[in-house]
């Protein structure tokens, strides 16, 4: 994956690169782990450079509140966005009449920004790891897919020239053309195991990691991205706008970092006992802060998304929910085969072995190529975190003297025969 919210991109690119070749390195689980604590640093440091932005365009002192929760920031944007039409009061008893009918207990990482008059102006967010691994593995399974198809017509270019057909004078069965995508994604397959697959940065990139969600009138959208063109570190490099049943207006930002010297001393003055729950040491942490600043991208990407406060009521409660988004997405998937699935799994795994208190491991214990059910995943993820599955509703049961268990039935087995034979 290519994180353009990252100073080092670069190294965590070629580490998932390797890893999807099935190229193990001891010491990933640390370098990894390091990268996101590092760089979780380094985008506090952009938050506030953006908050600084804020506070001059609305020229109000902010306010900031975590929230945790998709249900939690709903509530926010009701009770603060500042409005009242009749198609906001709709739309809010909507929500009131059925909150589960809004994903209420999705996990989210994000901040509600308020002026000093407790008025909703940005919401602040980082996309969480299991958004961010479906993303790369969104990715990957288009760049298989795109594989397979070719490999595929070029099979079936085989059958028809042995035919003295071209391929579009061609008529293959279905049988056959399954057959050629088998033979296809076998090929593919024989790839990965010989570790010959190889991806562009831009295939893996994802530019949203780090965003801002801010809630504008009509007449100010045009003001506040002319302000962002003023800014001396801050280059527009992407504007889409959407319209339709969502609207608003994506911008992509490469922000400078400030110089190398006076983001380390920022850095050192933070608290980073975070890395001892990683299973790293925070005064080694610490102390590795300047090599890590001076040997990254001097400039970071990051999403910012301008949007009116009743398109932002249409977004979360209205024609154009994000969840049911996301939902469309994966519905419209192209390709189910398993190396998509375990590309997912891959990255998923990276990414949980990032945040786990593990920081060695001794193999990369998913291949594209093996085959795997979701209770393999789940189970290698919770023994990140020293932890075990456990999807058996009784304890577990043994016929041995020495089991360690909460019930051995060897006693009562012997008992009761004697009973029986009494």
């Amino acid at each position: 994956m290519y994180l353009t919210a990252m100073t080092h991109r670069d190294e965590l690119f070629n580490l998932t690169l390797r890893w999807l070749n099935d190229e193990f390195d001891p010491g990933d689980g640390e370098n990894i782990t390091k990268i996101f604590i590092f760089e979780s640093g380094i985008s506090s440091v952009v938050t506030e450079r953006i908050l600084q932005l804020l506070r001059s365009f609305f020229e109000s002192p902010l306010h900031m509140a975590r929230v945790r929760s998709k249900h939690e920031l709903r509530e926010h944007i009701i009770a603060k966005l500042g409005i009242h039409a009749p198609r906001f009061n709709e739309l809010a008893d909507s929500f009131r009449r059925n909150p589960e009918y809004f994903f209420p207990r999705l996990p989210i990482d994000a901040t509600v920004v308020t002026d000093s008059k407790s008025r909703l102006v940005a919401i602040a967010r980082i996309k969480r790891l299991t958004r961010v691994a479906e993303k790369v593995s969104f990715r990957l399974v288009e760049t298989f897919f795109k594989e397979i198809q070719k490999a595929a017509r070029d099979i079936a270019h085989q059958r028809a020239t042995a035919a003295g057909l071209s391929l579009d004078e061609f008529v293959s069965s279905e049988e056959a053309m399954q057959s050629d995508f088998i033979q296809a994604e076998d090929a593919l397959v024989q790839s990965l195991m010989n570790k010959q697959i190889h991806f562009e940065e831009n295939t893996l990139a994802i530019n949203d990691i780090l965003g801002f969600k801010i809630i504008v009138s009509p007449e100010m959208l045009d003001r506040f991205q002319q302000m962002l063109n003023d800014e001396p570190e801050i280059t527009i490099t992407e504007v889409q706008r959407h319209c339709g049943n969502y609207n608003a207006v994506n911008l992509l930002l490469d922000i400078d970092l400030p110089p190398a010297d006076i983001l380390s001393a920022r850095l050192a003055n933070m608290d980073w006992n975070i890395a001892g729950q990683r299973g790293l040491d925070p005064i080694a942490i610490r102390s590795e802060i300047p090599e890590y600043v001076s040997s990254g991208a001097g400039t970071i990407r990051i999403e910012i998304i301008l949007v009116t406060p009743e398109e932002l009521m249409e977004a979360e409660f209205g024609r154009s929910i994000h969840e049911l988004r996301v939902l469309r997405l994966r519905q419209r998937q192209a390709y189910c085969g398993p190396l998509g699935q375990n590309a997912g799994y891959l990255i998923e795994y990276l990414l949980a072995l990032a945040s786990s208190p593990t920081v060695s491991i001794s193999e990369i214990p998913i291949k594209l190529y093996g085959r795997y059910l979701p209770e393999e995943i789940a189970a290698m993820k919770c023994a990140l975190h020293g932890n075990s599955v456990d999807g058996g509703l009784l304890s577990t049961f043994c016929l041995q003297q020495d089991c360690r268990g909460h019930f051995c039935l060897t006693n009562s087995i012997n008992d009761f025969s004697e009973h029986k034979i009494a």
